[in-house]
Parts: C-alpha cells; sequence; structure tokens
C-alpha cells in the first residue's frame, strides 16, 4: 500500500563528506533507507521537491519513495541539519507498513486568546512544545492546536484536554501540562504593595480605634471620680 505524498529518490551516490557537498551544492540532499531487516539503501533526494513535500504533509507524514520506480513505504526517521544555515544536510527514512504502530513526537501549537489570563495579569506559558504519541503509520497526527480561549491561572491547560484521534495514545500522563497562566514578577510585586497598604491602612484604623477607646474609658473614670468628691 502506498501513501498520497510521493517523493522521487535516486538510489545510489558516492560516499564521503567531499561527495556529499557536491551533492548539497547541486541542490541534491543525501539520504539512507532502511529497516524491516533490509540492507541500508543510499539515495539522494532534490532539495526543493524534498522540502515541498514536508511543507505540505508535514514532519510525520508517511512518503512514498520512487527509488527508480520501485516504491518504498517510508517515514521520515532522522534529519540532520546545518547549525549554521538551518538547511538539512542528510535525511534518514525508515521502511514501515501502513498499519505499523509508531512512537512520534507530535508538535503542539496555541491558539485563541487566552482573555482570562491577561485579565488576571498574567501570560501564557507553553510548557510543553511536542507530544511524544504512539499511533498508526496511517494515522499519525501532524500538529496539535490547542484553543487557550477558556484557560486562566486555576485552569491550566493538560494533555488530557488534546483532541486525540482514533488509535492515537499519549505516551506521557494525562495531567502533564501544556499551558500555564504565568503572573509577571511585576505583577506580583503591584499586588504584595496593594496588600501591604490595605495592612498598614487596618493597623492604622486599629490603632485609631484603641487610642479613641482608651480616651473614652479615661473620661469616664474621670467623671467617676469628680462624681464620688461631690458626694
Amino acid at each position: 500500500m502506498s501513501s498520497d505524498l510521493k517523493l522521487e529518490a535516486e538510489i545510489g551516490r558516492n560516499h564521503g563528506s567531499s561527495a556529499s557537498r557536491r551533492l548539497r551544492r547541486n541542490d541534491k540532499i543525501p539520504a539512507v533507507v532502511y529497516g524491516q531487516g533490509s540492507e541500508p539503501m543510499p539515495v539522494t533526494l532534490d532539495r526543493p521537491k524534498f522540502r515541498a513535500a514536508l511543507n505540505a504533509a508535514g514532519p510525520n507524514a508517511v512518503i512514498t519513495l520512487d527509488v527508480n520506480g520501485s516504491d518504498y513505504l517510508t517515514i521520515v526517521k532522522n534529519m540532520q541539519r546545518d547549525p549554521i544555515a538551518n538547511r538539512v544536510t542528510h535525511v534518514d527514512f525508515m521502511l514501515i507498513d501502513i498499519d505499523q504502530r509508531l512512537v512520534v513526537d507530535v508538535p503542539i501549537t496555541l491558539v485563541g486568546d487566552a482573555v482570562l489570563v491577561r485579565q488576571e495579569g498574567a501570560v501564557v506559558q507553553q510548557q510543553m512544545m511536542t507530544v511524544t504519541v504512539e499511533a498508526p503509520a496511517g494515522n499519525i497526527p501532524q500538529i496539535f492546536e490547542v484553543d487557550v480561549s477558556e484557560m486562566s491561572i486555576d485552569n491550566p491547560v493538560r494533555v488530557s484536554d488534546l483532541e486525540i484521534g482514533s488509535g492515537v495514545v499519549p505516551q506521557v500522563e494525562d495531567d502533564s501540562l501544556i499551558a500555564i497562566g504565568q503572573r509577571s514578577r511585576a505583577s506580583i510585586a503591584a499586588e504584595d504593595a496593594v496588600d501591604e497598604e490595605a495592612d498598614e491602612l487596618a493597623e492604622g484604623e486599629e490603632a485609631a480605634e484603641g487610642e479613641e477607646a482608651a480616651d473614652s474609658a479615661g473620661e469616664s473614670a474621670e467623671g467617676a471620680g469628680e462624681d464620688s468628691q461631690a458626694d
């Protein structure tokens, strides 16, 4: 069985760093196909076509590699990148069966406006950028979109809030945090200042009430003394 996404690759290539550099200068990417007990097969990809395929289908897409006329059902297992240019320098494709269960990392993106969090003087902080799941090769989520519109400081977003597809099993605890409302230091300091001012005001009122009570008691005692002398 093949996937809807098909990518051509040329079999065979020269090994070594100089040969790989020549390929990259010609906008090609060295790659290898392996798995299911077969010998690793070196291939060459067209960079623009590979980039277009990933942009269209996502990093966990099932790809049918057309290698010199033979189809191989694969998934991208690893990509090496140049640390400076961030260009893909090598790709590992793993051979799979469409019904095979795979463990993959799925990206998480936050959508919506966290109004309640903002009203609480906080900002949304994403705690989990990807979530590891086990899923059938033919039903791997490419991305999880998380709506933060209803979240608040006391109501963070957890893995249990994800809309998980059929047969997809997260490999982390359901209560693992994806996004939280985090108050800034300035907001906390401002609230502490208000609380301190309120405490000082309350203490001042209590002291004033105590002085009034003491004055009243003194006046009462003085009045009682005068009455006693009159008698």
